[in-house]
Protein backbone atom coordinates (compact mmCIF):
# COMPACT_ATOMS: atom_id res chain seq x y z
CA UNK A 1 0.00 0.00 0.00
CA UNK A 2 1.27 3.44 -0.90
CA UNK A 3 0.47 6.95 0.25
CA UNK A 4 -0.35 9.47 -2.18
CA UNK A 5 -1.01 13.72 -2.37
CA UNK A 6 -3.55 15.24 -3.29
CA UNK A 7 -3.68 15.87 -7.40
CA UNK A 8 -6.88 16.71 -8.78
CA UNK A 9 -7.12 13.44 -10.86
CA UNK A 10 -7.57 11.84 -7.34
CA UNK A 11 -10.99 13.09 -7.28
CA UNK A 12 -12.97 10.97 -9.08
CA UNK A 13 -11.59 7.88 -6.57
CA UNK A 14 -12.19 9.91 -3.39
CA UNK A 15 -15.84 10.71 -4.49
CA UNK A 16 -16.63 6.77 -5.42
CA UNK A 17 -14.63 6.00 -1.82
CA UNK A 18 -17.00 8.46 0.18
CA UNK A 19 -20.29 7.36 -1.61
CA UNK A 20 -19.08 3.60 -0.41
CA UNK A 21 -18.36 4.38 2.78
CA UNK A 22 -21.00 6.46 4.22
CA UNK A 23 -23.74 3.90 2.13
CA UNK A 24 -24.60 2.52 4.87
CA UNK A 25 -25.07 5.20 7.75
CA UNK A 26 -28.51 6.10 8.51
CA UNK A 27 -28.15 9.43 7.73
CA UNK A 28 -25.41 10.99 4.84
CA UNK A 29 -23.35 13.93 5.69
CA UNK A 30 -22.69 16.70 4.23
CA UNK A 31 -19.44 16.33 2.51
CA UNK A 32 -18.51 19.04 -1.06
CA UNK A 33 -18.67 17.64 -4.02
CA UNK A 34 -15.97 16.54 -5.95
CA UNK A 35 -15.76 19.99 -8.09
CA UNK A 36 -16.80 22.10 -4.61
CA UNK A 37 -13.48 20.38 -3.50
CA UNK A 38 -11.58 21.16 -6.58
CA UNK A 39 -12.52 25.33 -6.86
CA UNK A 40 -11.80 24.96 -3.03
CA UNK A 41 -8.02 23.59 -3.17
CA UNK A 42 -7.72 25.69 -6.02
CA UNK A 43 -8.85 29.17 -4.94
CA UNK A 44 -6.79 28.55 -1.55
CA UNK A 45 -3.48 30.41 -1.72
CA UNK A 46 -2.65 28.21 1.40
CA UNK A 47 -4.02 24.87 0.33
CA UNK A 48 -1.53 21.98 1.35
CA UNK A 49 -1.72 18.97 -0.95
CA UNK A 50 0.41 16.66 1.41
CA UNK A 51 -2.18 17.30 4.28
CA UNK A 52 -4.89 15.24 2.10
CA UNK A 53 -3.28 11.95 2.87
CA UNK A 54 -5.04 9.18 -0.35
CA UNK A 55 -3.64 5.51 0.55
CA UNK A 56 -3.79 3.34 -2.71
CA UNK A 57 -3.98 -0.65 -2.82
CA UNK A 58 -2.34 -0.86 -6.00
CA UNK A 59 -5.20 1.45 -8.03
CA UNK A 60 -7.72 0.99 -5.19
CA UNK A 61 -8.19 4.29 -3.19
CA UNK A 62 -8.54 2.30 0.34
CA UNK A 63 -8.82 5.52 2.97
CA UNK A 64 -8.57 9.28 2.75
CA UNK A 65 -8.02 11.17 5.41
CA UNK A 66 -8.22 15.34 5.29
CA UNK A 67 -5.93 17.41 7.89
CA UNK A 68 -4.83 20.94 8.44
CA UNK A 69 -2.86 22.83 10.37
CA UNK A 70 -4.85 25.40 12.44
CA UNK A 71 -4.32 28.38 14.56
CA UNK A 72 -2.73 28.85 17.50
CA UNK A 73 -4.76 29.60 20.52
CA UNK A 74 -3.57 30.65 24.14
CA UNK A 75 -0.18 29.38 23.29
CA UNK A 76 -1.71 26.04 21.65
CA UNK A 77 -0.67 24.93 18.11
CA UNK A 78 -3.75 22.97 16.39
CA UNK A 79 -4.13 20.86 13.66
CA UNK A 80 -7.15 19.33 12.83
CA UNK A 81 -8.86 16.26 11.03
CA UNK A 82 -11.96 15.59 8.75
CA UNK A 83 -13.66 12.36 8.67
CA UNK A 84 -11.61 9.50 8.33
CA UNK A 85 -12.76 7.77 5.26
CA UNK A 86 -11.97 3.42 5.13
CA UNK A 87 -13.41 1.59 2.83
CA UNK A 88 -14.71 -1.71 4.01
CA UNK A 89 -12.65 -4.79 4.65
CA UNK A 90 -9.46 -2.15 4.66
CA UNK A 91 -10.19 -1.44 8.80
CA UNK A 92 -6.65 -2.76 8.94
CA UNK A 93 -5.33 0.67 7.85
CA UNK A 94 -6.77 2.52 10.47
CA UNK A 95 -3.57 2.86 12.49
CA UNK A 96 -1.55 3.25 9.34
CA UNK A 97 -3.82 6.11 8.55
CA UNK A 98 -3.50 7.66 11.99
CA UNK A 99 0.34 7.91 12.41
CA UNK A 100 0.56 9.30 8.82
CA UNK A 101 -1.65 11.95 9.37
CA UNK A 102 -0.81 13.04 13.06
CA UNK A 103 3.24 12.42 12.42
CA UNK A 104 2.67 14.97 9.46
CA UNK A 105 0.65 17.40 11.76
CA UNK A 106 3.19 16.99 14.48
CA UNK A 107 5.91 18.25 12.14
CA UNK A 108 4.62 20.79 10.82
CA UNK A 109 4.59 21.89 14.95
CA UNK A 110 0.89 21.01 16.00
CA UNK A 111 0.85 20.30 19.57
CA UNK A 112 -3.05 19.52 19.51
CA UNK A 113 -5.47 18.29 17.33
CA UNK A 114 -9.51 18.68 16.89
CA UNK A 115 -12.28 17.11 14.88
CA UNK A 116 -15.91 17.08 14.90
CA UNK A 117 -18.03 14.44 14.48
CA UNK A 118 -21.82 12.89 15.34
CA UNK A 119 -23.40 9.87 16.55
CA UNK A 120 -24.99 8.69 13.32
CA UNK A 121 -21.25 9.21 11.12
CA UNK A 122 -21.13 5.56 11.22
CA UNK A 123 -18.13 4.55 13.03
CA UNK A 124 -16.13 7.33 13.01
CA UNK A 125 -16.82 8.14 16.36
CA UNK A 126 -15.65 4.93 17.68
CA UNK A 127 -12.47 5.36 15.58
CA UNK A 128 -12.09 8.96 17.27
CA UNK A 129 -12.12 8.16 20.65
CA UNK A 130 -10.28 4.40 19.79
CA UNK A 131 -7.15 7.06 18.78
CA UNK A 132 -7.25 8.69 21.68
CA UNK A 133 -9.19 11.31 21.06
CA UNK A 134 -11.71 12.66 23.69
CA UNK A 135 -15.39 14.26 23.44
CA UNK A 136 -14.80 17.79 24.79
CA UNK A 137 -17.68 19.76 24.28
CA UNK A 138 -21.31 19.93 22.20
CA UNK A 139 -21.01 22.10 19.61
CA UNK A 140 -24.76 22.20 18.15
CA UNK A 141 -27.63 20.21 17.33
CA UNK A 142 -29.15 19.24 13.75
CA UNK A 143 -31.49 17.16 12.08
CA UNK A 144 -32.10 16.10 9.06
CA UNK A 145 -35.72 15.24 7.98
CA UNK A 146 -38.13 13.87 5.51
CA UNK A 147 -39.80 16.19 3.95
CA UNK A 148 -42.56 13.78 2.53
CA UNK A 149 -43.32 11.57 5.54
CA UNK A 150 -43.94 15.05 7.20
CA UNK A 151 -46.07 16.80 5.01
CA UNK A 152 -49.73 15.73 5.31
CA UNK A 153 -51.82 14.95 1.94
CA UNK A 154 -54.47 17.68 3.43
CA UNK A 155 -52.41 20.37 4.54
CA UNK A 156 -54.14 24.06 4.46
CA UNK A 157 -51.71 26.64 5.25
CA UNK A 158 -53.36 29.31 7.81
CA UNK A 159 -54.36 32.04 5.82
CA UNK A 160 -52.40 34.47 8.70
CA UNK A 161 -48.58 33.16 7.07
CA UNK A 162 -47.60 34.96 3.99
CA UNK A 163 -44.78 34.82 2.06
CA UNK A 164 -42.32 37.96 1.59
CA UNK A 165 -39.61 38.15 -1.25
CA UNK A 166 -36.75 39.22 0.09
CA UNK A 167 -35.44 40.89 -3.24
CA UNK A 168 -37.99 43.70 -2.73
CA UNK A 169 -37.05 46.45 -0.49
CA UNK A 170 -40.37 47.17 1.10
CA UNK A 171 -40.12 43.79 2.16
CA UNK A 172 -37.02 43.35 3.33
CA UNK A 173 -37.73 46.44 5.77
CA UNK A 174 -40.39 44.55 7.32
CA UNK A 175 -38.21 41.62 7.68
CA UNK A 176 -35.13 43.48 9.41
CA UNK A 177 -36.97 43.86 12.61
CA UNK A 178 -37.96 40.76 12.92
CA UNK A 179 -34.76 39.35 12.32
CA UNK A 180 -32.70 41.80 14.54
CA UNK A 181 -34.92 40.34 17.26
CA UNK A 182 -34.67 37.31 17.10
CA UNK A 183 -30.54 37.16 16.15
CA UNK A 184 -29.39 39.60 18.84
CA UNK A 185 -26.06 38.76 18.43
CA UNK A 186 -26.13 40.36 14.65
CA UNK A 187 -25.44 43.56 15.02
CA UNK A 188 -27.44 46.32 12.71
CA UNK A 189 -25.02 48.00 10.62
CA UNK A 190 -23.52 44.21 9.56
CA UNK A 191 -27.86 43.70 9.05
CA UNK A 192 -27.27 44.88 5.23
CA UNK A 193 -24.55 42.34 4.78
CA UNK A 194 -26.26 39.32 6.48
CA UNK A 195 -29.36 39.92 4.04
CA UNK A 196 -27.10 40.31 0.79
CA UNK A 197 -26.30 36.46 1.22
CA UNK A 198 -29.72 35.61 1.49
CA UNK A 199 -30.70 37.71 -1.68
CA UNK A 200 -27.90 36.09 -3.78
CA UNK A 201 -29.06 32.23 -2.46
CA UNK A 202 -31.38 30.74 -4.94
CA UNK A 203 -34.29 30.40 -2.10
CA UNK A 204 -36.85 28.03 -2.88
CA UNK A 205 -39.48 30.36 -0.70
CA UNK A 206 -37.90 33.82 0.51
CA UNK A 207 -39.46 34.24 3.97
CA UNK A 208 -42.55 33.37 5.97
CA UNK A 209 -43.55 35.65 8.29
CA UNK A 210 -46.69 33.84 10.37
CA UNK A 211 -49.20 36.24 12.65
CA UNK A 212 -51.72 35.00 15.45
CA UNK A 213 -52.61 36.57 18.41
CA UNK A 214 -49.65 38.82 17.68
CA UNK A 215 -47.43 35.92 17.68
CA UNK A 216 -44.99 37.06 15.17
CA UNK A 217 -41.91 34.27 13.69
CA UNK A 218 -40.58 33.66 10.36
CA UNK A 219 -38.63 31.10 8.75
CA UNK A 220 -36.09 30.60 5.81
CA UNK A 221 -35.86 27.61 3.31
CA UNK A 222 -33.52 27.70 0.75
CA UNK A 223 -32.15 24.94 -1.69
CA UNK A 224 -28.71 22.69 -1.02
CA UNK A 225 -25.70 21.78 -2.87
CA UNK A 226 -27.46 18.31 -2.92
CA UNK A 227 -30.62 18.05 -5.57
CA UNK A 228 -32.87 17.03 -2.93
CA UNK A 229 -31.97 18.76 0.22
CA UNK A 230 -33.09 21.90 1.34
CA UNK A 231 -32.22 24.45 4.56
CA UNK A 232 -34.71 25.47 7.06
CA UNK A 233 -33.50 28.51 9.08
CA UNK A 234 -34.53 28.63 12.94
CA UNK A 235 -37.80 29.55 13.81
CA UNK A 236 -37.86 32.13 16.39
CA UNK A 237 -40.63 32.53 19.32
CA UNK A 238 -40.61 35.80 20.69
CA UNK A 239 -42.84 34.61 23.17
CA UNK A 240 -42.55 31.78 25.26
CA UNK A 241 -46.43 30.92 25.91
CA UNK A 242 -46.86 31.09 22.25
CA UNK A 243 -45.16 28.15 21.24
CA UNK A 244 -47.73 27.24 18.93
CA UNK A 245 -46.31 29.43 16.03
CA UNK A 246 -43.36 27.54 15.37
CA UNK A 247 -45.10 24.20 14.74
CA UNK A 248 -47.06 26.47 12.48
CA UNK A 249 -44.75 27.83 10.44
CA UNK A 250 -42.48 24.51 10.64
CA UNK A 251 -45.63 22.44 9.34
CA UNK A 252 -45.90 25.68 6.01
CA UNK A 253 -42.36 25.18 5.66
CA UNK A 254 -42.23 21.72 5.60
CA UNK A 255 -45.03 21.49 3.37
CA UNK A 256 -43.03 24.03 0.97
CA UNK A 257 -40.23 21.82 0.75
CA UNK A 258 -42.09 18.94 -0.19
CA UNK A 259 -44.50 21.18 -2.81
CA UNK A 260 -40.90 21.94 -4.61
CA UNK A 261 -39.33 18.67 -4.95
CA UNK A 262 -37.05 18.40 -1.84
CA UNK A 263 -37.04 15.07 -0.39
CA UNK A 264 -34.72 16.31 2.90
CA UNK A 265 -34.85 18.88 5.16
CA UNK A 266 -31.78 20.06 7.25
CA UNK A 267 -32.74 22.07 10.35
CA UNK A 268 -30.18 23.57 13.22
CA UNK A 269 -31.67 23.89 16.21
CA UNK A 270 -30.62 27.55 17.07
CA UNK A 271 -32.81 28.44 20.13
CA UNK A 272 -32.17 25.71 22.49
CA UNK A 273 -34.94 27.11 24.65
CA UNK A 274 -37.27 25.45 21.73
CA UNK A 275 -35.59 22.16 21.81
CA UNK A 276 -38.58 20.82 24.30
CA UNK A 277 -41.60 22.17 21.66
CA UNK A 278 -39.67 20.64 18.67
CA UNK A 279 -39.74 17.27 21.48
CA UNK A 280 -43.23 17.72 21.52
CA UNK A 281 -43.74 17.53 17.63
CA UNK A 282 -41.86 14.45 17.83
CA UNK A 283 -38.30 16.19 16.25
CA UNK A 284 -35.50 14.85 17.48
CA UNK A 285 -32.05 16.83 16.84
CA UNK A 286 -28.70 15.10 16.87
CA UNK A 287 -25.65 16.76 18.58
CA UNK A 288 -22.08 17.48 17.37
CA UNK A 289 -18.88 16.67 19.38
CA UNK A 290 -15.66 18.54 19.53
CA UNK A 291 -12.92 15.95 20.20
CA UNK A 292 -9.89 16.64 20.97
CA UNK A 293 -6.46 14.94 21.22
CA UNK A 294 -3.06 16.10 23.33
CA UNK A 295 0.30 15.40 21.60
CA UNK A 296 3.46 14.35 23.36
Amino acid sequence: MEFKTYEESRLKDLGELVKEVVSDWPQDPWYPTMEQLKQAYDNNENFTPETRHFLYDGDKLVAFLASALEQEVEGVQWGSIHMPFIRKGYEKVEEKLRDKTIGLLKSKGAQAIYAYSRPENGYIPDLLKKWGFEITEETGKRTILSASKLAKKDYKAPDYIKELDLKKDEHLAKFKKLYLKARKEVEEANFDETMKTFRERDLTISLVIAKKDDAVSYGLLYKAEQPERSFLSSIPVFDEKKGFILKEVFDYMVHKANKEGYEEIYHALVDAENEKIYKEMGIEFSPSHRYELKLD
